[in-house]
């Protein structure tokens, strides 16, 4: 990860913690705003808080998250607006894992977008997991009754 005196306002941050990655925006000063509890990324009183970065990576080796890639359509705020977005939200207790997560957040304060890859990537694996219980439960109820 960069030092955090080369993180520059407004930059997406995040960590990885081996099974999911936690993010947060860059505001500045050694601190991060993101979703987590007053301890730790998930348990009670989940809020959009204001914390330093050492808080936020723990443990987990924090990076830069790459600018997404220029879609039709998709607006890039610029380092103020990114952090008045984010402040803007502060205290805010609407944390769900699969619709408002810490990166449907992250990605909001810069893009304007509210997504989450890895719920996307979970939703994915679910369904096709899914859809080869049910080719393989056909296949075998036609043997079955061959």
């Amino acid at each position: 990860m960069k030092r955090a005196d080369s993180l520059k306002p407004g930059d997406i941050i995040f960590c990885d913690r081996i099974i999911y990655k936690h993010y947060g925006i860059y505001v500045g000063n050694g601190r991060v705003i993101h979703y987590a509890t007053q301890n730790g990324d998930f348990g009670a009183d989940v809020r959009v808080r204001e914390t330093s970065i050492k808080k936020f990576a723990g443990d987990g080796k924090c990076m830069l998250l790459p600018p997404l890639k220029n879609r039709a359509g998709l607006k890039r705020f610029s380092a103020q607006e990114t952090v008045k977005r984010a402040r803007s939200r502060l205290g805010e207790k609407a944390y769900n894992l699969i619709f408002n997560n810490c990166e449907h957040f992250a990605l909001w304060c810069k893009y304007g977008i509210s997504k989450s890859t890895q719920v996307e990537q979970v939703v994915a694996t679910v369904l096709a997991l899914g859809a080869v219980a049910v080719v393989t439960y056909i296949a075998v109820e036609s043997d079955n009754e061959g």
